[in-house]
């Protein structure tokens, strides 16, 4: 656990609370709810983490609506599915 907080912290996210279980629980989900994954949920930190970018490179995307994200309380949400547009360089 420690390991992974410290190359969290390498790449500028400090503090990040991590399921370790999640991976476990996807496994040995039936596939029907699998389908589902794409459709999870990522807060900011989360959202970088994957893209491994940082929070301004992060927003600036946002600002530039090269990522599709919703302001949502505090912070901002994001579609998995939709990161994963995004990497593929889809419009």
């Amino acid at each position: 656990m420690e390991m992974i907080q410290k190359s969290l912290a390498s790449i500028g996210i400090k503090n990040a609370r991590l399921n370790l279980y999640t991976p476990l629980i996807v496994m040995n989900m039936p596939e029907i709810y699998k389908n589902s994954i794409e459709d999870y949920v990522l807060t900011t930190t989360e959202s970088c983490f994957y893209l491994r970018i940082t929070k301004p490179t992060y927003f600036k995307y946002i600002r530039e609506g090269r990522i599709k994200a919703i302001k949502a309380g505090k912070g901002w949400k994001v579609l998995k599915s939709e990161l994963d547009r995004f990497l593929r360089g889809d419009q």
